[in-house]
């Protein structure tokens, strides 16, 4: 006969690990809101504390980190509450830190409408629940940073990068436009002379402004900090002066199996004639267009480019290689037929729209700008004021 525990007999006869100071303080907080709130198991890695209400049970992860959490790692414990084994948790999860929330966090759930995942800051001895307008407060904007897109080689995904990259920086708060920089003019062709986002929860929409470099003019545009740049694929009929202006550089690549040493040259070329103008941008190499069913694949052709990468690196430290494990673009259907809307005479558009119930290309993204904004200054474009 199958014994079958309650789950007070289960909480009974499981090993629970001591809490830590904050997951102490945080258990006394979630206790004050009515849960009955424990660690735990000591062999659960996927939430830290185990939550009780009437009809409803919910996990929590708590985070104390100098960071923010970002997306990725918010991403990981949605995957946990999507997975069979958690439909038990019939109040979804809280997800808990004291040093907040990066704006893609925010922006994601906004857009996906995720209804089972709470976000809480821990701040002295209260619970924040309303924590965007918390992390948000207090944030002035002053330095304009220029972002370019660029590889000495066509059709690797330049303009699909870039319109996606400034419609993720809207999403997060930026004022942003995005300059046509290559002469075949593909970005005005697919965005006319911009992109709205509609706002959701009561939030205002973004509208991403498309110029040729003829028509822009920083002072004109002076409540607008980020300027992503569309490059074309032939160095030499980039204006010169946005190549100087650069502050950082994106180098789409492929982990391809015929063409990882081509891609490594088309690097080197990228690398050397960007630093025939400007010695200060960070060059940052992004994969795009990632088959994530060949992980095996992927990982091996992954080190041989690192490899090959590295040797660069060694005499270049603004030089970056973005581990795919850490942010790439996933091979998705939505961008592989982004555009198409100028076939079907409809308004222009990006790639964040739903399909299934989930982004894809959203995700990627909003997952980029955490990096950047993890790994490089281009966040002083946005925050430089205190709580």
């Amino acid at each position: 006969m199958l014994d079958v525990l309650t789950d007070s007999e289960r909480r009974r006869n499981t090993i629970l690990q001591k809490p830590s100071e904050i997951e102490r303080m945080a258990l006394f907080m979630l206790r004050r809101e009515g849960f009955s709130a424990q660690l735990a198991p000591q062999t659960q890695k996927n939430f830290d504390l185990e939550l009780f209400r009437p009809g409803e049970r919910v996990a929590a992860s708590v985070r104390n980190h100098r960071a923010k959490v970002h997306l990725g790692q918010v991403e990981k414990f949605l995957d946990f509450l999507a997975h069979e084994n958690s439909k038990s948790f019939s109040g979804g999860g809280i997800f808990i830190s004291t040093s907040g929330f990066t704006p893609s966090v925010y922006a994601y759930l906004r857009e996906e409408k995720i209804a089972n995942l709470r976000l809480a800051i821990l701040h002295g001895n209260e619970l924040i629940w309303n924590c965007e307008e918390f992390d948000r407060s207090g944030l002035e904007r002053e330095k304009t940073i220029y972002v370019g897109v660029f590889t000495c080689k066509g059709g690797v995904g330049k303009t699909t990068i870039a319109a996606h990259l400034a419609g993720a920086f809207a999403l997060n708060g930026y004022d942003v436009a995005l300059l046509d920089l290559d002469r075949q003019q593909n970005l005005k062709k697919l965005l006319g002379e911009g992109v709205y986002l509609p706002g959701t929860k009561g939030q205002i929409g973004s509208v991403i402004t498309v110029l040729s470099h003829e028509e822009w003019d920083e002072t004109a545009y002076k409540d607008t900090k980020i300027v992503v740049c569309d490059c074309s694929p032939e160095f030499d009929a980039n204006p010169a002066d946005f190549i100087r202006n650069f502050d950082y550089c994106l180098i789409p690549t492929t982990l391809n199996p015929l063409g990882v040493n081509k891609n490594a040259d088309v690097i080197k070329r990228t690398f050397a004639a960007i630093r025939r103008v400007n010695q200060k941008a960070h060059l940052h190499v992004l994969v795009n267009s990632l088959q994530t069913d060949e992980e095996n694949r992927n990982a091996l052709l992954n080190q041989v480019l690192k490899t090959q990468f590295k040797q660069m690196a060694e005499r270049d430290a603004r030089l970056h290689y973005i581990e795919p494990e850490e942010c790439a673009i996933r091979f998705s259907k939505q961008l592989l037929y982004w555009g198409f809307h100028v076939f079907e005479g409809a308004k222009p558009q990006l790639a964040f729209r739903s399909l299934g119930g989930y982004s894809y290309p959203r995700m990627d993204f909003l997952k980029l700008v955490d990096y950047l904004e993890m790994n490089t200054q281009i966040e002083s474009a946005k925050a430089t004021g205190k709580r």
